[in-house]
């Protein structure tokens, strides 16, 4: 039946910022079967399920998931993700799309929810279903979300995308931008660009300890070995969102003609030494560059030497990657930086850094040595995007109940950890003081991507552990 409700909502298009079908239809479901519901301006929908008989006096348990899919698909498919439902894919005991993302993040909490509603013979405690919206685009619904419509002090979140335990604690967060004036004059002389792709990238949360190299700062380091005086920036860029580590960058300059040759040179040692730098760690970065002939001289507009000089100032010293380990979770990234996006546009030298930590107050710290780099670069600076992260209690009764049902239907401990990202577990904590709260989901590979695939038999695993953690907490709970 879980597949069945997947298979469903499948059919809606529900991708971030057109939440409206699919929170109907989540209405539509609530009074069909004479659930008391929620749905609020944002379009989230609570959905309350009366306790099994026997089991009235049990404090209600809070089931929280989001509605909302990113949207992604093949360049050449036609597939129009306001209008047309996913196609889904059995592979291999995977269920996957055709073309597009498959939507498991978080359709899946959705149907488990749908399933637990609408099963009669479920025993269990009163149950508070959170459906939320535009979580991809940053938790736009949980961040609106009045939680004076729940009375649960413990939350069951379905958005993780490992069967292997327990996610307990997430980072807080944050965007920094950063706008510095520059200003571009008249320059003669040959057009030189320097591009550097096929770099990993990742997420800048979760891949932030691999080590892998953020495209923007190598071609800062590549600019580093040019003389300044013999070029111009007549444009550079890189990255497209601010929680994406950088795998491509490019910058464009204009060359003295006769210095084009020996600078050519330069760049193609640099390239060099950087490549030789990540062999190991990133076998597949390729560095081109690409020169007009020295013969077609031509006036470009491009970066004063202040403006260079800011440029240079900023990509060399603004902090990024992880900035401190956790003391508490043996290996987990404890705060982070990541430049994600530079561009020139409008007058100004744009830049957006995210930032990460499960402590706000080290996460109040970056965002003063980011607006102090600001300050010294004549710059507008802004904060945008803060959500709250979710510190997992040294203590907690529930996590050690829930624990114990994971045994019993695993037949192995779960691994409880922390993720260095940002969930709406943080945002529900800050909202519902002495809220316990613990995370699961099926095994799901490549998220947001158009390879995303679920674990069917994962599924059924989940679903098994759910259903007793719902018996269990009702029997530990009645009173």
């Amino acid at each position: 039946m879980v597949l069945d409700y997947f298979r469903e909502i499948s059919s809606i298009p529900r991708g971030s910022r057109y939440n409206t079908k699919i929170s109907n239809y989540l209405v539509e479901f609530a009074k069909e079967h004479g659930f008391d519901y929620v749905q609020d301006e944002a379009e989230n929908v609570v959905i309350y399920k009366p306790a099994s008989k026997g089991y009235e006096s049990c404090p209600p348990l809070i089931m929280q998931g989001h509605m909302d899919m990113v949207c992604e698909k093949v360049s050449e498919d036609a597939h129009d993700f306001q209008n047309d439902g996913i196609k889904l894919i059995t592979k291999d005991n995977y269920i996957t799309a055709d073309g597009t993302t498959l939507g498991a993040d978080d359709g899946i909490a959705v149907a488990y929810m749908l399933e637990f509603l609408a099963d009669e013979n479920l025993i269990c405690p009163p149950l508070e279903m959170v459906f939320t919206t535009d979580e991809e685009i940053g938790m736009i619904g949980a961040m609106s979300f009045d939680a004076g419509t729940l009375r649960g002090k413990h939350m069951i979140n379905l958005d993780t995308e490992d069967e292997q335990g327990f996610i307990a604690a997430c980072a807080g967060g944050a965007t920094a931008r950063t706008d510095i004036p520059v200003r571009k004059v008249s320059r003669e002389g040959v057009q030189l660009v320097i591009d550097i792709a096929g770099l990993k990238g990742g997420h800048s949360g979760v891949d932030i300890d691999k080590n892998r190299s953020n495209a923007v700062l190598l071609l800062g380091r590549m600019l580093a070995y040019l003389p300044e005086e013999y070029f111009g920036v007549i444009d550079i860029c890189g990255g497209n969102r601010d929680n994406v580590i950088p795998n491509e960058a490019s910058a464009k300059l204009v060359v003295d003609a006769d210095r084009l040759e020996e600078l050519s040179e330069i760049c193609s040692e640099a390239a060099v030494i950087l490549s030789d730098e990540l062999t190991a760690a990133e076998p597949g970065l390729e560095i081109s560059i690409t020169e007009d002939s020295a013969e077609t001289v031509k006036s470009y507009d491009a970066l004063d030497s202040d403006s260079y000089a800011k440029l240079f100032y900023y990509l060399t010293y603004v902090p990024n990657g992880i900035q401190v380990m956790s003391s508490s979770i043996q290996g987990m990234v404890e705060s982070s930086q990541n430049l994600g996006i530079l561009k020139i546009e409008d007058g100004y030298l744009k830049i957006s850094v995210s930032m990460r930590s499960q402590k706000i107050t080290y996460k109040e710290y970056m965002t003063k040595k980011l607006e102090g780099m600001a300050s010294m670069l004549d710059a507008v600076f802004e904060v945008s995007g803060d959500y709250p992260g979710y510190d997992m209690a040294v203590e907690s009764q529930f996590r050690d109940m829930m624990c114990d049902v994971y045994e019993d239907s695993f037949g192995r401990k779960p691994e409880i950890s922390s993720i260095h990202a940002g969930l709406e577990i943080g945002v529900f904590a800050s909202k519902i003081p002495g809220l316990d709260i613990i995370a699961i989901g099926p095994d799901t590979l490549d998220i947001h991507t158009v390879d995303e695939r679920v674990d069917i038999e994962s599924i059924h695993r989940v679903e098994k552990f759910l259903r007793s953690a719902l018996k269990t907490f009702a029997e530990n709970t009645v009173k």
